[in-house]
């Protein structure tokens, strides 16, 4: 059972971890009421081809006893020689239909998965309190409850088809060997059958039931949900550094764009942006460096030993550095303003464009 603490849905990570250990939603219950439901349709479809030559050999014996032909060696042989190959058959494939069932159902809950974490000894499982503790858990009183559920629904599916089958009692002394046989194989089939399709239900119900314990019992603390989210994401100084480092390396980057540019707009001391313009292989300026502060210091002191005409624009200035992003053309309404500052520069450098 969960701590009281423990009001937390389970992480993806916890629950990848409980699968490891094998520590999964799974109804035995569901496993069992499948397979037993499959061996039940087998045998009714082999039943009807007399259980693919088991009924035959059954008439055999039943016709030696109404005509009271005694039962020799030779011929008690002949008969389970006539049966023998039809009941390895039979036996053979429905092992194969419950391996196949019991595989199937078990991977449709939990998955594929193979793990030899749950075969290791637990100790703690011998410690006597622990054991007198489980023996009046929650689990062993539900597991208790779905006891009770099977016996009173074999009791009422037996004395419902008891008594709805009285007449057909009474009747079995009229009838031909085959004829009990079938009648009875029948009658038999009704109440298996009933039977298993309670234990799916109940099986079903039992996966739901275990499905929401498990996810009771994986809940988390609130503690234990932050320390797992620090773990993934790494130490906050760490974090913090790799950014800063990032930082670094894209200001120098930007930085090292600036001897390139073609001019450098400033405010002119709180803003500076950097843009390189060439006719031939552009659609239009392309902002590859801006700043503000220290940073657009940096930028004007690098455009002035590079020889970058620097120029004072302070609303055009501003615009660039909120609406432009680095290595962004200029966008088409600034076309006009960007325009008059690289002509102004072009009459400088004694240049003309094209």
């Amino acid at each position: 059972m969960p701590r009281p603490e423990q009001t937390e849905r389970a992480t993806p990570k916890r629950l990848e971890e409980s699968r490891k250990k094998g520590q999964l939603a799974r109804s035995t219950e569901l496993a069992g009421a499948g397979i037993f439901l499959g061996a039940i349709l087998a045998l009714h479809f082999f039943a009807g081809s007399d259980f693919g030559g088991l009924g035959p050999g059954t008439m055999i014996a039943l016709s030696h006893i109404a005509s009271y032909d005694p039962l020799t060696i030779d011929s008690v042989w002949g008969i389970f020689a006539k049966t023998l190959g039809s009941v390895v058959v039979v036996m053979a494939l429905l092992f194969a239909i419950a391996f196949g069932l019991g595989v199937l159902l078990n991977v449709v809950q939990v998955g594929l998965l193979f793990t030899l974490q749950p075969l290791q000894p637990n100790f703690s499982k011998l410690n006597p309190l622990s054991g007198f503790k489980r023996i009046f858990s929650k689990q062993v009183a539900v597991n208790l409850l779905k006891q009770f559920i099977k016996l009173g629904a074999v009791a009422v599916i037996l004395y419902s088809t008891v008594a709805g089958n009285l007449g057909f009692f009474l009747s079995l002394g009229e009838m031909s060997p085959f004829g009990v046989f079938s009648a009875v194989g029948g009658l038999i089939y009704d109440i298996t059958f009933k039977f298993a399709i309670l234990l799916v239900i109940v099986g079903i119900l039992d996966y739901a039931y275990e499905r929401w314990n498990f996810m009771e019992n994986q809940k988390m603390t609130k503690q234990e949900v932050k320390d797992e989210m620090r773990q993934a994401e790494g130490n906050p100084e760490v974090r913090g550094a790799v950014k800063r480092r990032q930082r670094e390396f894209a200001r120098r980057r930007m930085l090292s764009a600036v001897p390139r540019a073609t001019v450098v707009v400033t405010n002119p001391t709180h803003f500076a942006v950097a843009l390189e313009w060439d006719e031939i292989d552009m659609e239009a300026p392309v902002v590859v460096a801006k700043g503000a502060d220290l940073v657009a210091l940096r930028i004007r002191e690098i455009a002035r030993e590079a020889g970058v005409p620097i120029l004072e624009n302070p609303p055009l200035a501003r615009t660039l550095y909120e609406k432009v992003a680095l290595d962004q053309m200029v966008p088409p309404n600034l076309y006009a303003a960007v325009a008059q500052v690289i002509a102004f520069v072009y009459r400088l450098k004694r240049k003309t464009i094209a």
